[in-house]
């Protein structure tokens, strides 16, 4: 029988992040690595993985001195203005990326099995589904993907394993690019990419109140980072050496376009990339339901100074929701708008995510009882 503690194990934890890290950057990451050159985009991922697991060293020492929870630890350093203004800018953070991992999604979802016309319809379920999600809680989401990690993993294995026999490791090369010298601007490009791919991994320290043994939890983390790390590198190994750089900057979503190559023995099963579809729904779906939870909880905690409990959490999930929706439309209805929440995300965003853990190190000296 499962308990109902709103606790969650260091596995659950792992098999979250994995779905929160993985989804997105292996849709997006490749073919924008790929406009850097050859093999630059490889150097770009190791580089990222690199920078991520210092960043998630910095967040576990941090969370091993919280007594409390993240706001009562930026409290000893900060103070609670600062503190409280820390957490909207994080809330905002992870409700402007449920918009666009949303939209997101919901273009997937029209440009594969629905109708353009549909987006309103297919993005307004999607919404009302991370509602329902995030509002059941913490537990009851981990308890759902723990489920389905063996069922989604196992088949996206096989069908990579399916698509070697078609990759030319000549694609590769050369390592360094096209030039004799490396692009330094494209790789620290493709690098802070790749490490803002990385950055749902901030949610750690949301998850104090909701683990028991936060040491487990950290090691669960580090595994989550590694094992997606290590997929993301496959995978863009096996893009670029079937498609090559050339071709797979073009590729909105190639991951999608090489899952409709590939042929399954006996050819039973047609528009495989309609199916796996289905696969990188429930990753998307899990980083929607992940920033919509979070972007509730915080925000509320900060505005609230305590946990509210009854209407008060259900009214917030609903009305960040709606905000989502919103923004979400926005970008759909306006790609420049997005374009320019992308630029400040990576130049604003990212380094707030990063500079306030920072600095905490030094300034917060809360120590865990």
């Amino acid at each position: 029988m499962f308990s109902s503690n709103d606790k969650i194990s260091s596995r659950q934890i792992k098999r979250l992040l994995v779905f929160d890290l993985f989804g997105a950057a292996s849709l997006l990451l490749p073919s924008q690595l790929a406009k850097s050159g050859n093999g630059i985009g490889i150097w770009s991922i190791l580089a990222g993985l690199v920078f991520a697991g210092v960043y998630l060293w910095l967040l576990n020492t941090c969370c091993c001195r919280m007594s409390s929870d993240y706001m009562g630890y930026l409290e000893t350093g900060w103070g609670s203005f600062l503190a409280r203004f820390f957490y909207i800018c994080y809330a905002l953070l992870s409700i402007v990326t449920c918009a666009w991992a949303a939209k997101l999604l919901a273009e997937l979802m029209c440009g594969t099995l629905l109708d353009s016309t549909q987006f309103p319809s297919a993005l307004l379920v999607i919404v009302l589904l991370a509602l329902y999600g995030a509002s059941a809680g913490m537990e009851a989401r981990a308890r759902v993907y723990e489920l389905l990690f063996w069922v989604l993993v196992i088949p996206l294995v096989i069908l990579l394993l399916l698509c070697v026999r078609q990759v030319q490791v000549i694609q590769w090369f050369p390592m360094l690019g096209e030039s004799d010298a490396i692009s330094w601007s494209w790789f620290w490009s493709g690098t802070w990419q790749c490490f803002a791919a990385f950055l749902p991994v901030t949610f750690v320290v949301f998850l104090v109140p909701h683990v028991q043994d936060f040491k487990k939890a950290g090691r669960a983390a580090a595994g989550a980072v590694a094992l997606s790390g290590a997929a993301l590198f496959v995978l863009y190994l096996i893009l670029l050496g079937i498609f090559g750089s050339g071709a797979l900057a073009k590729e909105q979503y190639p991951v999608i376009t090489l899952m409709g190559m590939v042929k399954i023995p006996g050819d039973f099963l047609k528009r495989l990339d309609a199916v796996m579809v289905g696969g990188w729904f429930f990753t998307l779906y899990a980083l929607i339901g992940t920033t919509l939870f979070y972007g509730a909880v915080i925000m509320r905690r900060a505005m609230t100074g305590r946990e509210a409990a009854g209407f008060s959490k259900q009214a917030w999930f609903f009305a960040l929701a709606a905000a989502a929706y919103a923004i979400a439309f926005w970008f759909h209805l306006s790609p420049n708008a997005e374009v320019s929440a992308m630029k400040l995300f990576y130049l604003a965003g990212v380094p707030f995510a990063v500079v306030v853990p920072v600095v905490s190190f030094f300034i917060c000296r809360e120590e865990a009882g």
